[in-house]
């Protein structure tokens, strides 16, 4: 399914993605096994998985064994694409040019949506990045330069209100 984005070549509909299950266990709504689980059919509240992968995915990360660490923060996990996922941006902060702050790029992303004129991702890059690892830089973030882009943007922030004329400030 990822290769979909990439042409019409690599579409083979969806039955390309049925796998090696039947289709009939592929649609039931599944129930986790675990005692307490809020996906347990016992639980007063219980909410079935939508799938039988779903539900294999969901008892692996929930109530599985976790061989897969961090090397840099120790946080264990279940799924090897998680624990990849995590030590890429593992230490990684996103920055916007109003100073804030974020662990994740969709965080930022969605800061920039709801603020619209005047926010945007700080540094060259902003969002190419994405396959990249972290730089030593960007993991140690040390405290001059949070403050320096923390100025930066109290600075552009202040220009802004000034152009805009908020204050009445004409110039």
């Amino acid at each position: 399914m990822h290769m979909w984005g990439h042409g019409s070549q690599y579409r083979k509909g969806p039955e390309s993605l049925r796998g090696t299950q039947p289709t009939g266990m592929l649609r039931l709504p599944c129930y986790c096994c675990a005692p307490g689980c809020r996906n347990n059919i016992d639980h007063p509240r219980s909410k079935p998985l939508k799938d039988f992968r779903t539900l294999q995915t969901h008892y692996k990360r929930k109530h599985g064994i976790k061989p897969f660490m961090c090397r840099k923060c120790g946080k264990a996990f279940a799924v090897r694409g998680d624990w990849r996922t995590h030590e890429k941006n593992c230490g990684k902060l996103w920055y916007c040019i109003c100073g804030s702050d974020f662990k994740h790029k969709r965080s930022l992303k969605d800061h920039i949506k709801a603020f619209g004129s005047g926010h945007a991702a700080y540094g060259i890059d902003g969002f190419e990045e994405e396959d990249e690892p972290a730089s030593e830089v960007e993991q140690d973030n040390d405290d001059s330069t949070q403050w320096l882009i923390r100025l930066l943007g109290f600075c552009m922030w202040i220009i802004l209100v000034i152009l805009s004329n908020d204050w009445g400030i004409y110039i």
